[in-house]
């Protein structure tokens, strides 16, 4: 853990942290103990339809980064504070008990449909939480004795275009050999360090904490038809599902807790298996979601709109150890693109194009 020792105001607008040249150590702890049983049910209804029930308890870990302690600071801050980060290693596990209930009826040979309910009741669900710290102790001269005398008696105004240069200037004028104070060779160039007696620097810490509850729920749509023995058949799924951990666009003001990535989807493939052929064409689609709560801006959400691609996979087995293929990925050359509160915000958009790969393989 780097540790910050003082604040140099360096220019107008830039603030610098000045860290030990030694390396610091930060101990936490945390334990956590779990019994997760879990319990599946299969009931034949007739030979050809199938009801299936299963509870389970599970948990999420969290990562490394999550768990690891001690303050990261950004080296540069403003003149109202700056920005870090840290972990909790006494962070507790995401617990889910999960209920699933489905129905499967085989209609034929290779042929099937099912629909299943799922839901997941979710715990000490892991979310960023920012607060307000003063790591290390640091002081910075932003609001200390020589700012207030700039504003009181050099006469810089507070909130004006010039306010920091203003005051910048004074002190290198009035006060160049005060402690801390380093005058530059050109004007209003140096450094004035945070001392004694000015305000301790104040950081918005962000870390990983154990926020709330809520449930998932969802349904699972599957079929599979093969047409007779000609090789041909279909396969199609759909999933829709639905959160408490959702995004509210139109709060500004409180904290936020969504979980990232849910979105309904669907996969229709079409194939064709026989004759030492594999044809296997797959169209992937998944709904406008979620990617994350801070556009790298600021504050704001940014979601992935939604997307399908066209896939196509062709393999020919010469003999038994030989066999050659071909593949074709996102053949529609589809978009990606994300956006932020607004669809018409625009926050990436990329085109990659299709790919074409060719080979063989051998088994000896």
């Amino acid at each position: 853990m780097r540790i910050g020792q003082t604040i140099s105001w360096d220019s107008a607008n830039e603030f610098n942290i000045g860290f030990a040249t030694e390396q610091g150590f930060d101990s936490g702890t945390g334990k956590y103990d779990y019994v997760l049983p879990s319990l599946d049910l299969k009931l034949d209804v007739k030979d050809n339809l199938v009801v299936r029930a299963s509870y389970s308890e599970t948990i999420g870990r969290p990562g490394w980064n999550d768990i690891q302690g001690g303050a990261n600071l950004a080296g540069q801050l403003r003149f109202d504070g700056g920005t870090g980060s840290s972990g909790d290693p006494s962070l507790k596990p995401l617990e889910s008990t999960n209920y699933d209930l489905s129905l499967e009826w085989y209609y034929g040979e290779g042929s099937y449909a099912s629909v299943g309910y799922f839901r997941k009741d979710i715990s000490n669900f892991i979310s960023i939480s920012e607060t307000v710290e003063t790591p290390f102790e640091m002081h910075t001269p932003a609001g200390g004795a020589l700012w207030n005398e700039a504003h009181t008696v050099g006469g810089c105004v507070v909130g004006s275009a010039n306010e920091r240069p203003c005051i910048r200037d004074y002190i290198f004028a009035n006060h160049p050999t005060a402690p801390g104070v380093t005058v530059g060779a050109q004007p209003g160039t140096g450094s004035i360090v945070g001392q004694p007696g000015d305000p301790v620097a104040t950081f918005r810490m962000s870390r990983p904490a154990n926020m709330r509850s809520d449930e998932l729920d969802g349904w699972e749509f599957n079929i599979q038809h093969m047409f007779g023995d000609s090789g041909f058949g279909v396969q199609a799924n759909y999933t829709m599902v639905d959160s408490g951990f959702k995004y509210d666009d139109t709060n500004t003001t409180t904290p936020q807790y969504p979980m990232v990535g849910l979105a309904d989807s669907y996969n229709v493939v079409a194939f064709f298996d026989k004759f030492d052929w594999q044809v296997r064409a797959a169209y992937n689609w998944r709904d406008e979601f979620l990617t994350a709560t801070g556009d790298g801006q600021g504050a704001n959400p940014a979601y992935t709109d939604a997307y399908g691609q066209l896939d196509l996979n062709v393999t020919y087995g010469v003999n038994e150890h030989l066999s050659v293929f071909g593949e074709a990925i996102n053949l529609t050359n589809e978009t990606q693109r994300l956006h932020g509160r607004n669809d018409n915000q625009l926050l990436f958009a990329t085109q990659i194009g299709a790919r074409y790969m060719f080979g063989a393989r051998y088994k000896f």
